[in-house]
């Protein structure tokens, strides 16, 4: 039995994707006729492209993309404040605009390399779950029976429905506005510029050639109300009020209106059906986390599913999933909500705040570097959670930092291309060849090892950038998960071993 991906937008995908490079067998349906041409989100924060590296090069992204290289906040015509993500990002911009159309284009021919094919126009009417398996119903009368399923089908999950999961949360009765214009001579392409008005936010994103998305805060409006998209010339009007710079609009390529719900399921796991995604939390599109967060999402449970099906661990490894991702979610509900109500709020006091101290603020150099870790979702980490317990040393459960590798200069994310755990030696000191073979055991198959030693012992040239980040003293092994999380860092070989005897035997 295969399993079953419903959904095939960025989420569906991804875990098609993670679970096909791991030998298993696999099925992706979506209900829409065709894949979409509209360009919904519009980034890729960098680490959504540092854990998609190993089955997606970063460079097949960036060339159908822009990198960001800060925030411009401007109001009454001026600019307030620069926010430069700086040039220290490496292969890995800090952020890349690319519209979710092409996003989904390079996930998809990678997926495809695989024999993989998105089966279009395919929907799941309803499905009956037990221990063992998952019964799918499909709208054009086929039954199937499939080992598990990933529900990555989107806010409207038919999935959740059918499980009769609830979706807690609630509607923002505000009318939002979107649009994707060209607009000649609109200044720097490098940049999202972001517009203070007493009218309401003004947000521009640019995709290059002159092509801008815009979003915009329309106002209060009943929940009830029905939607209706702008015209080209409302946005332009808005444009031209809130920025009191003088617009024109070459061609329009989408206007739409949505509305924000701010939602999440309290369980991601129902035995062998698995949510993921918008299908498990949706929120206010501020900063931009909605499609990463989904993403990541995706890359965690894959892996892990992978183990389970591989019987290289038991089923209970998926509840490190709801623990892991759920908390990420709720984060990312309440803080994009939070920067959405300051945003949006009226209070003259508030107004005064957003337009003349909060510039100030995130132009400090702290806050803006804790700005670009939350923006790109390098912060993100799993310390204190049942595969990052405390009292394992201070890097488990935290991002692997992205560091030079060898001559030329290259990053160690090279390295964790495989479909398991990476192990690094750095340096010998006192683990001996029959430790090191020990701990490679351990691992368990597909894991890939690095033996940064020197013949005297201690780390390897191209290796010593990566031990200075983690302060590693010779004979230091490093766990990277295969989502490029750290595992164990430690010289204590039983430390290690012991880890990942509790991770292929979770309970």
């Amino acid at each position: 039995m295969s399993v079953l991906v419903c959904g095939a937008g960025p989420t569906g995908l991804v875990a098609a994707l993670e679970l096909a490079r791991r030998g298993i067998d696999v099925r992706i349906v979506d209900a829409e006729g065709k894949p979409s041409q509209l360009s919904k989100a519009a980034v890729l924060w960098r680490r959504s492209i540092e854990v998609l590296n190993a089955s997606v090069p970063v460079e097949r992204f960036t060339a159908q993309g822009r990198p960001v290289s800060g925030i411009q906040f401007e109001a009454d015509g001026c600019v307030l404040q620069e926010i430069d993500f700086g040039t220290d990002a490496g292969r890995f911009p800090h952020g890349l605009l690319i519209p979710q159309n092409k996003t989904e284009a390079v996930l998809n021919e990678a997926l495809e390399s695989l024999g993989v094919q998105v089966e279009w126009g395919v929907a799941v009417k309803d499905i009956a779950s037990c221990k063992d398996y998952v019964d799918v119903d499909f709208s054009d009368g086929e039954s199937s029976r499939f080992a598990w399923l990933v529900g990555a089908d989107g806010a409207h999950s038919t999935v959740r429905k059918c499980l009769g999961v609830k979706f807690p949360g609630i509607a923002i009765d505000r009318r939002w506005l979107l649009a994707d214009l060209e607009l000649p001579e609109s200044g720097p392409e490098d940049r999202i510029r972001m517009f203070l008005s007493s009218a309401g936010l003004l947000g521009l994103f640019p995709y290059g050639n002159n092509v801008w998305r815009v979003i915009a805060d329309a106002g209060p409006i009943g929940i009830q109300s029905p939607r209706l998209d702008p015209t080209c010339e409302d946005m332009l009007d808005i444009l031209r009020t809130r920025s009191n710079l003088d617009w024109t609009v070459e061609k329009a390529l989408w206007l739409s209106e949505f509305r924000i719900n701010e939602r999440q399921v309290d369980q991601y796991c129902h035995g062998r059906v698995i949510l993921a995604g918008d299908a498990a939390h949706i929120h206010s599109p501020a900063g931009g986390q909605g499609m990463n967060t989904s993403i990541q999402d995706a890359v965690n449970l894959s892996w892990k599913l992978a183990m389970v099906i591989k019987k290289q661990a038991t089923s209970s490894l998926l509840n490190t999933y709801q623990d892991e991702r759920h908390p990420v979610g709720a984060a990312v509900v309440q803080g994009s909500g939070r920067m959405l109500r300051v945003m949006m709020n009226q209070n003259p006091l508030i107004g005064f705040f957003r337009r003349w101290v909060l510039p100030y603020i995130v132009g400090l150099p702290p806050m803006r570097k804790e700005a670009v870790n939350r923006l790109s979702e390098v912060d993100v980490e799993y310390c204190g959670g049942p595969l990052a317990p405390t009292g394992v040393g201070r890097w488990i459960g935290r991002r692997c930092p992205d560091v030079s590798w060898g001559d030329d200069r290259s990053s160690i994310y090279d390295l964790f291309t495989g479909t398991g755990f990476t192990i690094v030696r750095l340096g010998r000191g006192s683990i001996t060849d029959a430790l090191w073979e020990r701990v490679i055991r351990a691992a368990g198959p597909d894991v890939v090892s690095v033996d940064a030693a020197m013949p005297d012992g201690a780390v390897a040239e191209e290796a010593k950038a990566f031990a200075q980040a983690l302060a590693a003293a010779d004979g230091t092994i490093v766990v990277v998960r295969p989502d490029s999380y750290l595992g164990p860092v430690s010289q204590d070989i039983e430390v290690v071993v012991s880890w990942f005897r509790q991770l292929h035997n979770f309970e």
